[in-house]
Parts: C-alpha cells; structure tokens; sequence
C-alpha cells in the first residue's frame, strides 16, 4: 500500500465493443498525465491501439508467433496536479508510480491462463511533466529495477523546467540530468582513474536496457519549448533519440502541446509502433532493445537523416534482352502507363563524374522496384533494395500543405553504398498504377551549396541562392544554428510553358543539433508569396547540448529536372516573429532582470537618502539610474555576454541567455532594457492603485460605522502582533508553506504603503520624513511583487492540493528561516512606522550595497 493512495488514483482503460475482457489480460502500459493533465487523455492512443491490434493482429498468425498482443492501459489521476511549478509534486508522483507499477505487474499471475512469463516490466507514455516523473522514478528508492525498460514522452521538457520558479523543481532536474548522463556511463576504469573518490554506481543506476524517445510539437506547442525536449546531451544515441512530429512519416505537421496526444495521425504511429514493440514471450514484454531502437527508428524517423545499413535482397537473374542499359550520365524518366509497351527493367551504370543516384517517384503501391544489378555474359544479377526508397509528401499545384496528399517515395544511393555491383536497375512490375519516376545521378560538391555568411550577413543582407534544374539539392547555411529568430523564405522558378511539370518544388528543413524536420510543398508557385521558417535547437540558460558538430540549417530541394528554368531561393529574417521567439525562450530572464533593476534604483535611493537626507520617489529614482548607473551594467552585461560565446570563457555559459553565437550578444541588454520598462510601468500602477484605494478610503470610511473601533494601545499593538507572528511561524513550520506567509506580508506591505500616502496628505507636520517614508514602502513593495512569480505557484499548489481534500504539508516548504527576514522587517515597518535608518559613514554604506 502506498501513502498516496487517497491522493491519487490508478484506472485501468477498456474500449467498449472492442477489448474483450475487463480484466488486464495483455501487455501492461502506464500513462502520466502533466501538469493539470486529465488521467482521461490517455483515451486517444488506448483506443487506436485497441482497434489496431483486433483489426491487423488478432487474426495474424505470423504477428501471434512473434508475441504481439494487446496492450493493456494503465492511466494515473493526479486530480490536475500543478505538477510543473513543485517539484515535491514531482517527487510524490514519481513514488505512487513505482508503487503503482508493483501492483500493476502483481495482477497479471492472478488474470494470465497462457503459459507466457509473468510481465516484468511496463511500457511508459509521459505527456508534458509526466515524462519527466517518469524519469524521475528511477531515482527513487522503492524503484525495482527493471521493471520500466520502454519510455515515450511527448511534449517534454527534459532539458530545464517550464516554469522554474521553484528551487525544489531546479535541484530536480539537476539530480535526474547527472542520474541519467551517470547511468548510461560504461567505462568505469577511466572514471576510477580519473576520480580516486570514485565510487561504483548501485546496480539500479544501470540504464543499459532502457529505450527513451522523446517526441515534441514544434512551433504550435506554445506551453512548453520544443528547444526543451532534446535528449541528445542526456540519452545516447543507442538507447533514445528527440523527434518532432513533424519529421514523423505521414504526419508531417506540428501538434500544440495537448493536441500531441489527439493528432489522428500521430496516434496512429504511436499505437502501432507500441504493438510492434511487444513480445510476451519474454519477461519484459518487450522485444530486446536493438530491435526496439530500430521499430522506433523505422515509425518515428523519415530515414532522411538516420541511413541504416543497406539491406540487400535475394538474388535474381534477368535475361539481357529484357533490360535496356542507359549512357553514363544519362537521366531516367518515366510517365507510360500499364497498357504502353516498356522495357521490364532500365539499367543506370555508375560514372566517373557522378557520386550518386537520386531516385523519386509518386509510386506507393509498388509499380517500380530498385535494384543494385552485376551484367554476367547472358543474364543480370541483381539484388533488391526497395528499403532505400523512404516517403516524402506529395508536391503538386493542388497541395497547400505537406499533411494534405498522398506521398511521394525517394531514396538517394552513394556510389560507395552499391559495393561490386556496378549498376542501379529500375524494375517495372507493369501493374495498372500509372505515375512518375526520375533517377538521375549527381555529383555532391555540384549539387550541395554551403553559404559563407555571418549572421550580421545575413541580418542586413539576407540570403541569396540560385540552384541549377536537378532532381536533388541541398543548401547549408552554418551560421543558422540558434532557435531564436524566425524567418521569410520565398522560392521562385520561372514556369516552362513547353511541358507540364511533373510535381512542383518541394523542400525539407533540418537541424543538426535533433531530429527536427519540416516540408514545405508546392513551392514556387507564387514568387512572392513568403513561407514562415523557424528552427528548434539550443536551449536558453543551459550548456549540455554541445555545439562542437553543429552544422546549421540546411535546406533540401526537390524539383523537376525536366524544366531547364533554375531555382532561386531568398531567406531574411523576420523581426517580428523573431521578438515573440525571443520573449517565449527567455521568459525566466525578463522575471530575474526585473528584480535586479528594482534593486538598482533602490539602491540609488538610499545613496541619495544618505547623502542628501531625501529619500526620491522610484520614478526620480529610475530616471537618475537610467542616465548613471544603467549604462554600465548594460555595458557589463553586453561584454558578459560576448565572453561567454567564447571556449575558454565557460564560466558565463549558464549566466546569461544561453548562447553561443556572438551575435545574439545584444539578447540580455535587450531582456535589461525590457525589464526596465516593466519596472517602470509596474511602478506606475502601483502608485495608481495605492492613491485609488486611499482616495475610496477617504470617501467610504466615515461612513462605515461597523470598522470603527478602539484606539488600541501601543502594548495591545505590540502584544497583538506578537500573537499573530508567532501563529504564522508555528503554522508555517507544521501546516502551511512559508509561500503564504510571504503573501500575507505582501497585502500587509500594501495596506502599510496606503496608511503611508495617507498620512502624507494629511497635514504639513514632518512632510519631509512623511514623504520619504512613503517612498520608502513602495520601494519595499516593488522589490516583494518581483518576488512573486518566486512563490506564487507553490502557494498554488497548495490551494489545488487542499481542494482534492490532501492536507498532507510539503516537506520542502516549511522553512520558517526563509520567510522570517521578511515578516519580521513587515512586522516592524507596520507598527513602529518607521523606516531605514539614514547612514552617513561611508563604510556602513558599502557594506550595506554588498547586503
């Protein structure tokens, strides 16, 4: 039994008409939902796999022997759980999960007849912050291991939390990135070398048979930062990889940050390949992990980027009179229909100016076959490789986007890759299918344009290229490699009115850094009309994704060869696109800047108070800051920022923004000179809202009978206030987070600044100290509302866990040290009414800026 049993709750998900028995007689999944996700959601991927598997695999025999069978779906309540603002949330989840899983693999003796083994383990599906409670269950201490060895995580952030207002969620993530990265480490003799503290990991650190994938949105998922789901620093390449749904075969589109579980075309990728990945004739439930890794490879990666070793086929004679062998160097292509005479097979020969064939055609119901053919005296030898040919979306005039049509197959063969054979064989299998196929060899270093431009280059001048009429090309641009601008790409070819284009221009953008990759199709069509082009890479404010093989973007065309016309293509950058980019990717950076520029003009308000006996309001303040002080911290900061782009200057790289090109040095001077204006506009409707309230005070109270009472005593004061402090102290060391109090002292601060403006505009007796006094506390309450976004979520959390009746206190929040500086200075200003005391030693007044 686990102690969060009457705070969370644990379903197991049937299809209605479909699943056949109500007790869990398949292979155990667990769902997690994310931060105030519904245990429901899991319906979308549970269903279709239902459907799937009664409809393709129940009856196959084949997929019987193999060990494919249904799946069962587990799905976990967490009442909505706030779960991306706590990280004890985090932790609470990730133990009622594991103690969960024991249960789930504890059903499975008591409702299996077969003579299959028990299930060990279960397959995990994380949305959102559940992907990383998953992760984070290997980490606990009532984790078994081995029983997780498949996860998924869709919209994840794994690399820094969503919301990392809480100093729980931070030190998490630190723990599970350092646990993983530790995990997967084999070559422990080099670390005990090079660590004589060196310990040897415990046996459930072990990570060598887990499978991860993390699956990300894109550019529609505006909750969470698809820059944030990259595993490639934490996960190795053998054991997991990052993929956007839009580089996934047939699905080709982004999916905001909950519409990723719902994507009809998406679940339908998932469900199946959760199938395939079954074998319950193993405890685990699971093919082992090579197989696993390339099921996934093969259903999430479009085989563009990833090339698996050619697989060959079985050997097959073709007679001589049945081919027809091609000139070196001449292209291919074919539109005849079934019923035209035609050559059964078309020979290309491999030549000397030429590194490879590009191959595409519209075929997807196997008209054409591919094949890599040895010419003997009287026949051809050849071997079928149909593998190589991957799916690519359809390109033509009546296709807007890359989701819409049907699909284009292409494959690209180097030279080097067909070994003894000498020649590339088109087999026509003359089925009643009419369509296209174009091979054409090509020469790399003639097709392939890498541009030498700079981003300020490219910032003033754009990029200009033009690409001669092939089949196949590709444009790398190094410079591109951050995810913080956005893009206009406008591609134009004069049309060829001799002949009707076979397919329009299509392209595919990619990044180094992950598997991210988009199609934009029928391009061309309109020579002005601009695509939308961003890219996803490194991470703000953290230094694990290496820069060192980063490549930048590169660009892969598809045209008709046929028309003779170039291809020209232009790319600029869009300024305004790029500034919700920027805010979306630095939000966090916006919140700290805000509190540094408060304390600057605080500062300067008490150098002013000390020398001059005048404490100036914020805004006269912030305007002497702003021609004084302002300048050099922008200086500073812009020179930070330069140095931490360079290798031996790694100490910035988690410092300022996160970047590593030089020319985003003006990214935190333009985050400090926003925070400024924040500052600016925050004071100002503070000020409003403290002379409203007094004004309404003025009008309201004489007429409120009911408030007034009894002049208390300064020793009924005292005692009273005394009470309440030390009720609030007790409250906050057992019951409540130390976050309440905080606010509590916050509304105290508003009604001390508000009895402050009264007593200013009171009278002329002391206006002077008055004055300062006010200006004072609205100094104090600036500095506690930038504080806020620091302890408002948790106070959150706490209200959403009193609501699902869980009064359970939070461990991590019950620090009465970090909230008794704040209440008690609170305490004081409200009854003693007064403030800082002047200083005129100029020692005290430095040691009193470095507090």
């Amino acid at each position: 039994m686990t102690r969060f049993a009457s705070k969370y709750g644990l379903y197991l998900y049937r299809e209605k008409g479909v699943d056949i028995s109500d007790q869990p007689t398949g292979v155990p999944v667990l769902f997690i939902p994310g931060h105030a996700g519904s245990y429901k959601q899991v319906r979308s991927i549970a269903a279709e796999s239902a459907f799937y598997y009664y409809r393709y695999y129940a009856n196959d025999p084949e997929k019987q022997q193999q060990g494919i069978r249904n799946l069962d779906f587990f799905t976990v309540d967490f009442h909505e759980e706030f779960s991306a603002l706590h990280g004890q949330s985090l932790l609470e989840q990730a133990e009622y999960l594991n103690d969960a899983i024991d249960y789930i693999l504890k059903l499975y003796p008591h409702t299996t007849t077969s003579q299959r083994p028990d299930p060990t383990s279960v397959i995990v599906i994380g949305h959102s912050m559940g992907g990383i409670v998953a992760r984070t269950m290997f980490t606990m201490d009532n984790y078994q291991h081995g029983t997780i060895n498949t996860i998924i995580t869709m919209s994840t952030p794994h690399m820094l939390p969503p919301a990392p207002f809480d100093w729980k969620i931070s030190e998490l993530y630190d723990d599970i990135n350092q646990f993983w990265q530790s995990g997967f480490t084999t070559n422990t003799t080099a670390r005990r070398t090079s660590n004589r503290h060196y310990q040897p990991l415990p046996a459930h650190i072990s990570l060598r048979d887990i499978s991860i994938v993390s699956m990300a949105g894109g550019t529609l998922d505006n909750t969470v930062c698809s820059d944030s789901t990259n595993l490639g620093s934490i996960v190795p390449a053998t054991h997991g990889f990052t993929v956007f749904s839009t580089a996934v075969p047939h699905v080709w589109t982004a999916a905001d940050h909950v519409s990723i579980l719902t994507c009809n075309q998406l679940v339908k990728v998932v469900a199946k390949t959760l199938l395939d990945l079954v074998d319950v004739g193993r405890g685990s439930q699971t093919k082992p992990l090579e197989e696993r890794m390339t099921i996934m490879r093969g259903a999430f990666l479009n085989g563009l980027e990833d090339r698996t070793p050619l697989e060959h086929g079985n050997l097959t004679y073709f007679p001589l009179d049945s081919c027809t062998f091609l000139e070196p160097g001449e292209r291919w292509l074919t539109t005849t229909l079934a019923d035209e005479p035609r050559p059964q097979m078309v020979l290309l020969p491999t030549v000397a100016n030429a590194e490879a064939f590009a191959v595409l055609s519209d075929d997807i119901h196997g008209r054409f076959e591919l094949m890599l053919c040895s010419k003997a005296e009287t026949a051809v030898a050849c071997r079928s490789i149909q593998p190589v040919m991957v799916p690519v979306p359809a390109s033509t005039k009546a296709i807007q986007h890359p989701f819409e049509g049907p699909s284009f197959v292409f494959g690209s063969l180097d030279f080097q890759e067909m070994g003894s054979f000498s020649w590339l064989a088109i087999r026509d299998h003359a089925t009643t299918s009419p369509g296209f196929l174009i091979v054409e060899p090509f020469m790399k270093a003639v097709n392939h344009q890498t541009i030498h431009q700079s981003m300020v280059s490219i910032a003033f001048e754009g990029v200009h290229a033009k690409m001669s009429p092939t089949l196949f090309s590709t444009l790398r641009i190094p410079a591109i490699e951050s995810p913080i601008l956005a893009y206009h790409l406008k591609v134009s070819r004069r049309p060829c009115p001799q002949q009707q284009q076979l397919f329009s221009p299509f392209l595919r953008q990619s990044i180094s850094t992950m598997h991210e990759s988009k199609f934009y199709v029928n391009l061309a069509d309109n020579p002005e009309a601009e695509t939308d082009l961003s890219i996803h890479g490194r991470t703000a404010f953290t230094s694990m994704v290496s820069t060192k093989d980063a490549t930048g973007l590169s660009l892969q065309v598809w045209m008709d060869p046929s028309c003779p016309e170039p291809l020209e293509l232009q790319l600029s950058i869009d300024w305004y696109g790029s500034l919700g980019r920027l805010g979306f990717r630095n939000g966090i950076m916006l919140a700290t800047f805000s509190f540094v520029m408060v304390m600057l003009v605080f500062v300067t308000q008490l150098q002013c108070y000390d020398a001059m006996g005048l404490y100036p309001h914020f805004g006269q303040a912030m305007a002497y800051c702003g021609r004084r002080t302002l300048w050099v911290v922008i200086a500073l900061l812009a020179i930070g920022s330069v140095l931490q782009c360079r290798d031996d200057w790694a100490l910035w790289e988690d410092v300022l923004s996160g970047n590593t090109d030089v020319f985003f040095w003006w990214v935190p001077v333009a985050g400090l000179v926003l925070s400024a204006g924040m500052v600016s506009l925050l004071w100002l409707l503070v000020e409003c809202v403290v002379r409203l309230v007094c004004r309404v005070e003025v009008v309201v109270m004489p007429h409120v009978r009911w408030c007034r009472r009894r002049e208390a005593s300064k020793q009924e004061q005292l005692q009273r206030r005394l009470v309440t402090t030390v009720i609030l102290f007790l409250l906050v060391a057992t019951v409540i987070p130390y976050q309440f109090v905080f606010i509590v002292a916050f509304l105290v601060q508003i009604v001390t600044c508000v009895r402050a403006y009264t007593k200013c505009k009171s009278g002329h007796v002391n206006e002077l100290k008055r004055t300062n006094r006010y200006n004072y506390m609205i100094s104090i309450l600036l500095l506690m509302f930038t504080l806020l976004p620091f302890n408002l979520p948790i106070l959150l959390v706490w209200i959403r866990n009193i609501s699902v009746h869980w009064f359970v206190p939070f461990s991590s929040d019950h620090s009465v040290m970090a909230i008794a500086p704040f209440m008690i200075y609170v305490e004081i200003l409200t009854s003693q009414r007064k403030m800082l005391p002047r200083q005129k030693n100029r020692y005290i007044l430095v040691k009193r800026r470095s507090l």
